[in-house]
């Protein structure tokens, strides 16, 4: 009899060596993470995560644009996290039901407006777009260096800067996007997607990806660029001699975190936002990526202590931009024909 209680008690512990073994090997594959803004950011962040946690990680940089095809139009992908995009990206994944629902005790001080009040996704940073222009390439042209520097969007469809200037695809970036459901939201479809195809008419080219933009403008490729203001004060800070300017009513962005269904690591991935929204990671990251914090008490960078909020529009909804995503795109499409 006690040969046979011993060999139970020997299974038993078998199986509970088996579940520690394996539960670790399970808990410590990849956490699979799109990140939507620039790639050598993410992997900072994401090694520090990985040398606190010993979490590996497997980093995907997409746009915007790219990452809703991913994740809307596709199944499965086995992705764990988005890390990054404009709010109206993380919206879509909600009403899809393709996201989890996780509310980090680290999104307690973030005010309501820069996260989902179900949620199922929390702001980690806010930008604006801007009008960026590189003075050398303005004032070294004969026909641009009499002119005013543009204020609006309408300056920029000045015949002088026909094939000077470039914006974003709206069907591939974040920031494209951006651009035309704020103008949608503040002076009606038909109005906006005519201002973004006239816009379109002007560029050089239409950029994949925002941040390209930005990188275009910087490189003197152009005179001007609608992009992120963060983007164009990377390489400002880089020694590129590019201003900005946020214009009048100008749309604006909360970078987002949220966690995928389809992913394999649910528990990683709640740590990596936790860790993303800790104040210590805020602190850090805001004071490189020339974004404005979510985070109450956060110091922003020095480059952003002259740019004017009150020129956002302040009206503009990201769950209205998510609700008309493919409608506007379908305008947009249609007057590209």
């Amino acid at each position: 009899m006690w040969k046979k209680a011993l060999l139970v008690i020997i299974a038993g512990v078998g199986v509970f060596l088996g579940f520690l073994v394996f539960g670790e090997k399970k808990n410590n594959q990849p956490l699979k993470v799109y990140v939507i803004f620039q790639e050598d950011a993410g992997r900072i962040l994401l090694e520090t995560f990985k040398e606190q946690t010993g979490q590996p990680y497997d980093i995907i940089r997409m746009s915007s644009g790219e990452a809703s095809y991913h994740l809307l139009s596709l199944g499965k992908t086995g992705i764990d996290v988005v890390l990054g995009g404009p709010a109206d990206l993380h919206e879509q994944l909600k009403n899809k039901n393709k996201s989890l629902r996780y509310s980090s005790a680290a999104a307690n001080s973030i005010p309501a407006k820069y996260k989902d009040n179900d949620g199922y996704w929390t702001g980690m940073y806010m930008g604006a777009l801007a009008i960026g222009v590189n003075q050398t390439v303005w004032q070294q042209d004969p026909t641009l260096k009499a002119l005013p520097l543009p204020q609006g969007y309408e300056d920029l469809l000045r015949p002088e800067l026909k094939g000077k200037i470039e914006i974003p695809d709206p069907e591939t970036s974040g920031t494209g996007y951006t651009l035309l459901a704020s103008l949608a939201q503040q002076r009606g479809d038909r109005e906006a997607v005519s201002l973004m195809q006239s816009l379109k008419q002007q560029s050089a080219s239409m950029t994949f990806a925002g941040n390209t933009s930005a990188q275009h403008l910087a490189e003197g490729e152009l005179a001007a660029a609608v992009s992120f203001l963060s983007d164009q004060l990377r390489f400002k800070n880089s020694g590129y001699n590019i201003s900005s300017l946020i214009p009048p009513q100008a749309g604006w962005e909360i970078g987002a975190v949220s966690i995928l269904k389809g992913g394999n690591n649910s528990a990683a991935a709640k740590k990596l936002v936790d860790f993303m929204l800790s104040r210590e990671v805020q602190t850090d990251y805001m004071n490189t990526a020339f974004s404005f914090p979510v985070a109450p008490n956060i110091p922003v960078n020095p480059l952003l202590a002259p740019v004017k909020l009150e020129n956002l529009l302040a009206t503009y909804r990201f769950d209205l931009a998510a609700e008309q995503h493919e409608k506007l795109l379908g305008q947009w499409r249609e007057a590209s024909k």
